[in-house]
């Protein structure tokens, strides 16, 4: 990294934290984040064409009390992506729970944007930040600063940026149906919260190197998927290239709440938008999942694609 952009970033950096409450994500005790730091991958998969710098965003703090994941795995995921960019040396980590990272203004300097958990229908202003200078003046009322915040967004990611979501990302913004369209689902419920058989559906994919092409066991809260526009419809996988998805014959299939009329239950995909590259996967509830060294290595390659380093195919299957 040379000089300048570290002053740079030293400088976006303390403008954010003037600017913005403090936030309201709990620190994880140490020895969890010893944990943490010694599974995080030591290099990245490829080395970056560029320095990165990348957004991991949390729950904003007015929102955070009813956040079902406070002080769960939010704090986890919080901790664990920033310091995956700290020891592989992939990309500098900007933390922030503050919605100005989303103007216009602010979005551009990141190469690539990760939603932790991030939960509630955060893209619509507060009424703390339609007191600061920065947002009123794009707007006077609340709707048409979130109009301005819901075009950043989507324009960020659309004209060639990266964005990466997991978990609880797929339940919120329930008011937005663009917004889940560019993730490509929405959230339909949790019929499992125990051990289940991840099937990897692409196993020469390079996203799931991490699991080197072999299904597997995990043990989290893991989610079933519907069209973001009507709730009734099963996700349309004909819009993104699923990566992992429930192997049936090895998970319990009698639990309550399975929505019978889905035949796959997609766990981690990937598609383009536009220009842009996103990536979602529902695993993340579970904290110790955060000091998994292959779920880690897993998020890290995901960052990595989003950046626009690790190249992978996005055209569905």
């Amino acid at each position: 990294m040379t000089q300048k952009h570290s002053a740079c970033i030293a400088l976006f950096l303390a403008a954010a934290l003037v600017s913005s409450a403090v936030a309201a994500v709990e620190e994880i005790p140490e020895h969890r984040q010893k944990q943490i730091r010694e599974a995080a991958p030591d290099k990245p998969r490829v080395e970056p064409a560029a320095v990165r710098t990348v957004l991991v965003f949390n729950t904003p703090d007015h929102l955070y009390d009813k956040d079902p994941h406070k002080g769960y795995c939010v704090p986890y995921g919080s901790f664990a992506m920033r310091a995956l960019g700290e020891k592989s040396g992939a990309y500098e980590p900007v933390v922030s729970s503050d919605l100005a990272m989303f103007l216009p203004e602010n979005i551009k300097r990141f190469d690539a944007i990760v939603l932790n958990n991030t939960a509630g229908s955060w893209i619509i202003p507060s009424d703390a930040d339609m007191q600061r200078a920065e947002f009123r003046k794009h707007g006077a009322d609340k709707e048409a600063v979130e109009q301005v915040l819901r075009k950043s967004l989507l324009d960020y990611v659309s004209g060639g940026g990266g964005i990466v979501g997991y978990h609880f990302v797929t339940g919120a913004n329930r008011h937005w149906p663009e917004f889940l369209e560019m993730f490509g689902a929405a959230f339909a419920g949790h019929p499992w919260n125990e051990e289940v058989g991840i099937k990897v559906e692409d196993p020469d994919h390079p996203l799931v190197a991490a699991f080197d092409g072999k299904d597997f066991r995990i043990a989290d809260e893991i989610y079933q998927f519907s069209d973001p526009s009507d709730r009734k419809k099963p996700q349309d996988l004909s819009k993104v290239r699923v990566l992992l998805s429930i192997d049936k014959a090895n998970t319990n299939m009698d639990v309550k709440w399975i929505n019978r009329n889905l035949e796959t239950f997609p766990q981690a995909w990937v598609r383009s938008y536009g220009k842009g590259r996103v990536f979602y996967t529902g695993f993340g509830h579970r904290a110790a999942l955060y000091q998994n060294p292959t779920v880690l290595q897993f998020y890290l390659d995901a960052i990595q694609f989003a950046c626009g380093d690790l190249e992978a195919p996005t055209a569905p299957q």
